[in-house]
């Protein structure tokens, strides 16, 4: 086996999202060794291209958050995260089948609940999600100010022409644009615990499973919909 150096030291070798229902499957998985061809010469001499994973290309379509936003959407359909309610999570299987995912279940936690919002501000500080960025700059696919460079635009372009499933779809899209309400409310909508100003019940009392921050924070959203008369 080829001793790893320069650029590639260091970086873990990443696994191939493989879940059930909404794999990627227009991005077949490739064999170990092309994760790291980045610098590796074929056998002719010539400079192999690196095969991104779902998750490669999460990045390179929407930078850190939407590689947040896959691996939920990839967690649930595979029926690992469960929404108790709209973005409100919870753990049901902690398997891990990559790394991401493994961010984004610790992130969640083992116990109780959490909003997407919190999994987010969670996951994007965990070094299994940041990693994906550098191994992209490592391969040439990822450029100044975090933009895909040529060769990234078409890695993208390979994977929107297999557009296949859900994960792959929010990779590409952005949850937003999931075609399923039932999964796009899960995993794109904030939550509705808090209780609205006016109903009879303090705003200050927030009975909510992330704590206060992400409380208070849901708070001032709620009072300033108030007093600008939204609903």
């Amino acid at each position: 086996m080829r001793r790893r150096t320069g650029a590639d030291a260091g970086l873990p070798r990443p696994r191939p999202y493989v879940g059930g229902p909404g794999t990627a499957r227009g991005l077949p998985p490739p064999p170990a060794a092309c994760h790291r061809c980045a610098r590796a010469p074929a056998a002719g001499g010539a400079a192999m291209t690196p095969r991104p994973d779902v998750y490669d290309v999460a990045c390179l379509a929407g930078g850190p958050h939407r590689v947040v936003d896959t691996a939920l959407v990839a967690l649930v359909v595979s029926h690992r995260v469960r929404a108790v309610a709209p973005g409100e999570l919870q753990v049901v299987d902690p398997r891990r089948r990559h790394p991401v995912e493994a961010a984004v279940l610790d992130a969640v936690g083992g116990r109780g609940r959490r909003s997407v919002e919190t999994v987010h501000w969670r996951a994007l500080a965990d070094g299994r999600v940041t990693e994906v960025g550098r191994r992209l700059r490592a391969w040439r696919l990822l450029g100044w100010f975090a933009r895909p460079t040529a060769a990234g635009r078409r890695a993208v372009e390979r994977a929107r022409a297999a557009d296949v499933g859900p994960v792959l779809h929010a990779a590409l899209e952005g949850v937003d644009r999931l075609p399923d309400p039932v999964l796009r409310t899960a995993v794109a909508e904030p939550p509705r615990r808090p209780v609205l100003p006016g109903s009879g019940i303090s705003p200050w009392v927030l009975s909510y499973a992330d704590g206060c921050e992400v409380a208070e924070r849901t708070r001032d959203r709620l009072l300033g919909r108030a007093v600008d008369g939204r609903p």
